[in-house]
């Protein structure tokens, strides 16, 4: 089982990416960057970081401003 954020949680499979992950969570595709328990993983390695069983998931939110 994998959380993300305080509210969801997902099914772990072997060789789940960061990039698997965003598909299934609302607004993931969107986000700036991910932290996997704890550790910024930043888009260009969203494809090749594994996520581990029982991580700790945070969506980094895409932030602008004037």
């Amino acid at each position: 089982m994998i959380r993300v954020g305080d509210e969801i949680e997902l099914s772990w499979r072997e060789g789940l990416t960061v990039e698997d992950l965003l598909r299934d969570v609302p607004d993931g595709p969107h986000c700036a960057a991910v932290r996997v328990n704890g550790r910024i993983v930043a888009r260009p390695l969203y494809t090749r970081t594994l996520v581990p069983d029982g991580a700790q998931v945070h969506l980094v939110p895409m932030i602008a401003g004037g």
